[in-house]
Order: C-alpha cells, then sequence, then structure tokens
C-alpha cells in the first residue's frame, strides 16, 4: 500500500535552482576591510597615506549599485569606515607638527634677527654654519672671529665653507651691524616650504616695523634630525626680495 510510505515533497526553493546558490561575494569588500585594517600605517607620514586612499576605492567599487543581491556590503562598509578614520587621524596629525615646526622655525629666526640688535653678530655667523663646524659651545666667539676678520692669503686651499668676512660685509648685514634704531621685527609669513628626507626647509618673511630696514627680510632657514632624533637648525640665506 501506497498509503504508509514517506512522499517527497519539493519545497519552492528545490524548484528554483537559483536560489541553491548563495549571493555572490564582492572581493573589494574583503579587500577593503583588509586595506582598512592597515590604514593605521597612515599615522608613519604622508608617504603611507596611498593605504587608506586604496581602501576607500575599493570600499566605493564594492558599495557601487547592483540589481542583483550581493555579499560583502558589510565589509566594504568597516573598511571605509577604518580609512576615514585612520586617514583623517593623519591628515590632522601632519597638520599639528606642521604648525608645530613652523612655529619652532618662526621663533629660531625671530631669535637670530634679534643676536644683531644684541651685538651677537658672530653668533649669528655660526647658525649660517653646519652644526658639525660650529664653535660657539667651545671658543670665545669675539676673540676667535677678531682674527677671521680678514681671509687667510697663506691658506693653500679657498674656504669650502661661508667666511666670516664675507658674512660682515654683506650689504644688509652691515646695516643692521652699524644701525642706530634696532629693527623690530614682526613675522609676516612663511613664503616657502620644502620637505627633504630627514629634514626640511622654510622661507620666512619679517618685517622691520622701526623703519630701519624699509623692505621686508627674506629668512631661508632648514633643520636637520640626527639618529637620536635632536633638531639642528641652519640658516641658509638671509635677504631682501628683489
Amino acid at each position: 500500500m501506497d498509503s504508509g510510505s514517506p512522499k517527497v515533497i519539493f519545497t519552492s526553493v528545490e524548484n528554483d535552482p537559483d536560489q541553491l546558490q548563495s549571493h555572490p561575494l564582492r572581493v573589494s569588500g574583503i579587500i577593503s576591510m583588509l586595506l582598512g585594517l592597515i590604514s593605521v600605517v597612515a599615522l608613519a607620514g604622508p608617504y603611507m597615506w596611498i593605504v587608506p586612499i586604496l581602501a576607500i576605492a575599493a570600499a566605493l567599487i564594492a558599495l557601487r549599485p547592483s540589481k542583483l543581491p550581493y555579499a560583502g556590503r558589510s565589509f566594504a562598509l568597516v573598511g571605509l569606515g577604518l580609512a576615514i578614520f585612520f586617514g583623517s587621524w593623519a591628515v590632522a596629525a601632519q597638520n599639528a607638527a606642521d604648525q608645530i615646526q613652523l612655529h619652532t622655525a618662526k621663533r629660531f629666526a625671530q631669535n637670530w634677527l634679534d643676536s644683531f640688535k644684541t651685538g651677537e653678530v658672530e653668533f649669528c655667523f655660526e647658525m649660517s654654519l653646519a652644526e658639525r663646524d660650529r664653535l660657539y659651545k667651545s671658543v670665545n666667539l669675539s676673540r676667535y672671529y677678531a682674527e677671521k676678520t680678514e681671509p687667510d692669503e697663506n691658506a693653500d686651499m679657498p674656504p669650502s665653507g661661508p667666511v666670516f668676512s664675507d658674512f660682515i660685509t654683506q650689504p644688509l648685514v652691515k646695516t643692521l651691524i652699524n644701525a642706530d634704531k634696532k629693527p623690530e621685527w614682526e613675522f609676516e609669513g612663511a613664503t616657502d616650504s620644502v620637505k627633504m628626507a630627514g629634514s626640511r626647509r622654510w622661507t620666512l618673511r619679517f618685517r622691520d616695523t622701526s623703519g630701519t630696514i624699509p623692505d621686508p627680510v627674506l629668512v631661508t632657514l632648514s633643520f636637520q634630525r640626527d639618529y637620536d632624533g635632536e633638531q639642528h637648525w641652519e640658516i641658509n640665506n638671509f635677504e631682501t626680495p628683489e
């Protein structure tokens, strides 16, 4: 008798083979999440900002509209969120570091200009030398450079770096040394900034509010970070714009 035998019932899923397959997975969603997770490396510096950018690009590809349901949307959203978070953090941190460095550069340049007012011309010259060539920590600069106001005619080779006798004969330096009324410097802004490996260079614009120096003054300076992380500042140029 057939009444006691089990019956096979075909459900709607079994009748529709397409429903037996899972939703297709967008691999770009997984890639976006993985890149979002490692987007923390963007905090190391601008050269690593490419990682969150790639994570955002992969997320946008994964989230593109589709008429068919698909898997991977959640992965893409996670990757997008992480990339935006770490990317924004990296940019904000870099901007803050840039402002701190600019403030330090401005303070160094202003102190250097003020040293002319106090007659520390030798110290001003020393700041135009590389750190390894400076003597201000070990000798009396006034006594030492008193013998260096004229070039050494008996030297076998001309000096390769800045010379004190040349420094004090620069028109702008002579004006600062001989000025009856000492300049009062006001910072107007940075006109140029160049980043290099382990160092950075600025050109800062100052104006003398006392009227002793009628034209603005451009001070170009740079810092070099040594192996111990200490910054060494150096004056590269000092001029009035043409």
